[in-house]
C-alpha cells in the first residue's frame, strides 16, 4: 500500500511540472526610443535681414552700434519638454559676437544679439561659434527666439557695403 502511494505521488508530480512548463503563450516587446527634436519653421530657415543704411558719423567710437533690426527664429513640432541649445556659426571678427564683413566698407561688422522680447532692439550678445541653451519649448511644442542684428564698430569705418552671413544650429535633449 506505501508502495502505490509512492507511485501515485511519483506520478502526479511528473504531471503537475510538466504543466508548469507548458508554454500557453509566447510575448515579443517591441518600441523605439526617439531623440527630441523640432522643426525650423519654413520662415526662419532663410532669411535676408536688412540692416538698411547708416552713416559713418553715426558711430561715436569703437563699440558703438547702429540700426538695431529684430528678427526672429521659430521652431514647430517639437518633442514634449525638449530642451533646446542653438549655436550660430559664421566668421567672427575681432569681437566675439561680430560676424566680419565682406563688403566693401571696413572697421564694421554685423553683431548678433539675442533679444529680451519678440521685436525687440536690446538683449545679450551672441558669442559665434559657442553653445547657449534657450530653455525649454512651451505647451504649444513651439519656441521663438528673438534675436538682434546691428552694424558694430570694430576701428576706423570707410563707407561701403556690408555683407556677411551665419548659420544656425539646434540641438535637442
Amino acid at each position: 500500500m506505501k508502495q502505490s502511494i509512492k507511485v501515485v505521488l511519483s506520478i502526479s508530480a511528473m504531471t503537475m511540472t510538466g504543466a508548469a512548463l507548458a508554454a500557453d503563450a509566447n510575448l515579443n516587446f517591441t518600441g523605439q526610443i526617439l531623440t527630441s527634436s523640432c522643426t525650423v519653421d519654413t520662415g526662419s530657415v532663410t532669411q535676408t535681414i536688412n540692416l538698411q543704411s547708416a552713416y559713418v558719423s553715426s558711430f561715436a567710437a569703437v563699440g558703438a552700434t547702429s540700426n538695431p533690426t529684430p528678427f526672429s527664429l521659430k521652431l514647430t513640432n517639437c518633442s514634449p519638454s525638449a530642451k533646446v541649445s542653438m549655436t550660430v556659426a559664421g566668421t567672427m571678427d575681432t569681437v566675439a559676437s561680430v560676424l566680419k564683413n565682406t563688403g566693401l566698407a571696413t572697421q564694421v561688422g554685423v553683431q548678433l544679439l539675442q533679444a529680451s522680447a519678440i521685436g525687440g532692439t536690446t538683449g545679450t550678445p551672441i558669442t559665434l561659434n559657442s553653445a547657449i541653451s534657450l530653455g525649454t519649448v512651451d505647451a504649444t511644442a513651439s519656441m521663438t527666439i528673438p534675436m538682434v542684428a546691428q552694424f558694430y564698430r570694430l576701428g576706423t569705418m570707410t563707407a561701403g557695403t556690408v555683407t556677411t552671413s551665419a548659420t544656425v544650429n539646434f540641438t535637442y535633449n
